[in-house]
């Protein structure tokens, strides 16, 4: 617990709620009875494509097509996904690459174990929804932009640029009140979403670390005047 100082240990260990420890002992405070903000498993979701992969196929959450790979299993892939399709490490700081052809397999199956493979979804729009205490606090959509990084060094589009908007006709109520619940289910209180929207609905892309402030019509949005205002009202 170098991290911390004496008083600030018999601090933590008197303290309702915790905010904002440190990521590597925020699981051991929880295992000592101390709730914290975010909770432990929020910073590994963040962090963990696979646990992200496991926790929206166990909710059946609408989402991109995917499956994990260990070991031989992987020469199945191409079986499984016609060629392009993305393939992805276990952590989320890995870039996605985008495959071609079953050329590019062997490399990447010797990098990352699993393998995680995922079909291409051809998104009308992406927006990014930032939840504070289990409740939507704004919704930015994506600008094209940027790129995902293909094997051959080409690029895919991607987004990782936002500006605020207002909502759209077709994003329904429905779909906030879904992730509310799906993210209060698994205590994941301070999370940012991605969402994409397809002719046929919408589906959950990835959970991510929501940002320090957003944009909006009345000016910009800081985060943590959201959970001080949250922690002065009782509400945290």
């Amino acid at each position: 617990m170098a991290d911390y100082t004496p008083r600030e240990r018999k601090v933590l260990l008197s303290a309702r709620l915790i905010f904002f420890p440190t990521p590597r002992f925020a699981c051991i405070l929880e295992a000592a009875g101390k709730e914290t903000f975010p909770s432990a498993f929020a910073y590994h979701v963040r962090k963990s494509r696979l646990a992200q992969e496991v926790l929206f196929q166990f909710l059946k959450c609408p989402h991109p097509r995917t499956r994990i790979y260990y070991g031989r299993k992987k020469s199945g892939i191409t079986d499984d996904f016609p060629s392009p399709f993305l393939a992805m490490g276990p952590f989320v700081s890995r870039d996605a690459r985008l495959v071609r052809s079953a050329c590019d397999l062997p490399t990447l199956s010797g990098l990352y174990n699993p393998l995680i493979i995922q079909e291409i979804v051809q998104y009308e729009e992406r927006f990014h929804l930032v939840f504070v205490n289990y409740e939507c606090a704004g919704i930015l959509k994506r600008i094209p932009g940027g790129g995902q990084r293909s094997f051959d060094g080409s690029t895919i589009p991607n987004a990782p640029r936002l500006e605020n908007v207002e909502v759209p006709e077709h994003f329904s109520g429905e779909i906030v009140s879904r992730l509310e619940k799906l993210l209060r289910s698994v205590r994941l209180i301070d999370i940012g979403v991605e969402i994409g929207i397809t002719r046929q609905g919408w589906q959950l892309i990835e959970l991510v670390r929501p940002p320090l402030s957003w944009p909006s019509h009345e000016g910009v949005v800081d985060r943590l005047g959201c959970i001080c205002r949250l922690i002065e009202s009782g509400r945290l």
